[in-house]
Parts: structure tokens; sequence; C-alpha cells
């Protein structure tokens, strides 16, 4: 058994110890509330089985530094289940790699569809598709990305509104015409980006927040926009920093690209997690490792508590809009879930 094989079997038997030592509402098959709820979340679900990708990855048939095989083969042996390889304006397809494939490693389809807004440039990653789509120079941001998120759907792919803070482009008006898209990066690795936001800019989190108070309904990414293996690389835009976990048990192309479509994930820079659980009114997340549970809803925090490894963190719906989990494990890095939308009538 290699390292990566034997690393995910031994993180899958802790996960299964904690969810055997650590009982809550989500263990319940009905689950009562204590008295009666104000509200209840519109589509509850249990996550407990994930797969770990990359969906944002360049090579030399871009303007990475690798091949694709090096790239592949990368990943592959750094444990992930899943990769999208998103060149600019060139889409990756699974089957020219079939050799580094199986039933623990798969490719899905990708291309990063480059435009201009505006003369802004604007980005859309075009996930799990059947042909390339291409860029193109638009009047403004908000048509290049209606535009690129409306080819992705016509081909029944997965849409990313890619790092909205690059090149100073997208402002909350843009990236709320582009609401059709299921994913928003909110953590990207590569440096020129400003995930973290600028003086003049929010982080690409917050913006996520006014987003779903705004209405939309996007799930926040994790990404590398990984460009460079070399060590000296400039810009250091390198693998392995961030990532996302679908909720699947299956490892295969269609499990993942459903998962992603209907944005069933957790994104992460370095926390792991045991079991996302989401009941008729409570919110719950269990942790892989001691860490901070932050619960954010309608732009605000609503409660938070550090828990130990194994063990859970809850919040009750309330009267908010939404509610997701922030995640922060310290300098090992802080992992984001999907936000859990209110029953808009009762």
């Amino acid at each position: 058994m290699d390292a990566s094989v034997s690393a995910r079997a031994s993180r899958s038997s802790r996960r299964a110890l904690a969810l055997a030592l650590t009982l809550s509402a989500c263990d319940e098959d009905d689950p009562a509330p204590s008295a009666p709820a104000p509200a209840a979340f519109a589509d509850p679900f249990d996550a407990t089985a994930f797969r770990k990708g990359n969906l944002h990855t360049h090579t030399r048939l871009s303007d990475g530094d690798a091949s694709p095989e090096d790239t592949i083969a990368w990943y592959r042996a750094h444990g992930y289940d899943f990769l999208a390889i998103t060149d600019h304006n060139r889409r990756s397809e699974p089957a020219d790699y079939a050799s580094l494939q199986d039933e623990r490693f798969v490719l899905i389809a990708g291309e990063e569809i480059t435009m201009t807004g505006a003369g802004r440039q604007v980005h859309v990653n075009g996930l799990c598709t059947s042909h390339r789509i291409g860029g193109g120079s638009f009047d403004s941001q908000a048509h290049a990305l209606e535009w690129a998120v409306s080819s992705v759907r016509e081909q029944g792919g997965v849409a990313v509104v890619n790092h909205p803070n690059f090149d100073r482009a997208l402002v909350l008006d843009d990236v709320l015409r582009a609401r059709e898209a299921p994913l928003l990066e909110i953590a990207s690795e590569h440096p020129y980006v400003f995930s973290n936001g600028l003086a003049d800019r929010p982080s690409h989190e917050a913006l996520w927040d006014e987003t779903l108070v705004a209405g939309a309904r996007f799930t926040g990414v994790a990404v590398d926009d990984m460009h460079h293996l070399a060590i000296d690389a400039d810009p250091p835009a390198f693998p392995g920093k961030a990532w996302v976990e679908v909720f699947s048990a299956a490892n295969d192309r269609s499990a993942i690209c459903g998962a992603l479509a209907e944005g069933r994930l957790y994104a992460s820079t370095g926390p792991a997690l045991d079991r996302i659980c989401v009941t008729r009114d409570t919110y719950e997340v269990r942790v892989h490792d001691e860490a901070t549970v932050i619960f954010v809803g309608d732009g605000r925090e609503l409660a938070r508590s550090t828990v130990h490894a194994g063990h859970a963190a809850s919040y009750r719906l309330h009267d908010e809009h939404y509610v997701r989990a922030r995640v922060e494990e310290g300098q090992r890095g802080i992992a984001w879930t999907p936000p859990a939308f209110r029953e808009l009538t009762r």
C-alpha cells in the first residue's frame, strides 16, 4: 500500500471512530427540537464521504511550467481523488490521459474561459463540459460572465466564477449577473489574485457573503490556480495548497460532476472535516482535528466554539436566510462549508 492510500485509509478509520464516539441530533432518524423552531432549512443533508480535488490547474499547454502528465502525476501521488486541468481557452480531455487514471484517481474536463470585459480580465472555469468554449472581448465584465456561464450551462457543464479581485475586475453587481454558476472562488493560492482583499476591495469570502445576502446561492471553492512545479517559480503558484472535498462515496466522473453542479462540497486550505450535517433546524460540523468553528449567516458571525478532534459544533437556525461554517485551525488553514438556506414558506 503506497503512502497516499495508507494515509487515506487512516483518515477514514479515524472518521469512523469519531462518528462512533459522539452522538448528536444528526444521528437521530427524526430529531425533535426542544421547542418549536422559528424556521427550517430547505434541503437537509448529511455528508460523511468526501473526495478531494483541485479545480484550477495550468500546464505548459498555456502558462504553466510542467507537462500535463507531470502535473497529473503530482496530484495523484499526493492523495487527490480527482483533478481538472484548466488551461486558458483550451479544454482538457480526460480520455487523453487514460493511462494515468484508475478507480482511485480520475480527471474531469476543464477549461479556463479567458475573456476581457471593458478591458479587465474576466475568467470562468468550465468543468465537465463536452467541447472547447474559448474566450472573447466584451463591453462589460457582467456581459463576459453571463456569456461564459451560459456557454458552460448549454453543455451541461459546471461553471466557476474565478478570482473576482484579479485585475480588480469584478464587483458585487457583476458577480450577481453570474448567479447561474453554482461555484465561486473564495480562496485562491495564486498570489496575484488578492483573495484576502485590497484596501478598496473586500476579500473573496466577504464578497461571497454579499452575494448570498443578495439572494445568490453560490458555494465557495478553494483552488491552487496551480502554474508551477519548480521551486524557483515566479509567481509562486504551487500545487497542494487549496482544494475542495466533494460529497461522494463514489470516485467516478459522473458522481464528481454531479456533486460540483449541486454545490455539494466544502473548501479547504488545511482542515479536514469528518461530517457536515444539516437537519430540519440545525447545522452541525464535526472536525477531524481540534479547531474553532464559526457559524456565519446573513453576512455576520452567529456563533463560535472551539471543539476537540472528533467532536462537533452546531448552530440552531433562527431567522437567518442562510447559515454556513468557517473552520479555523490556526496556522494550518481554514475550511468553508456550503451555505444551507432557510425555507421560504412554512
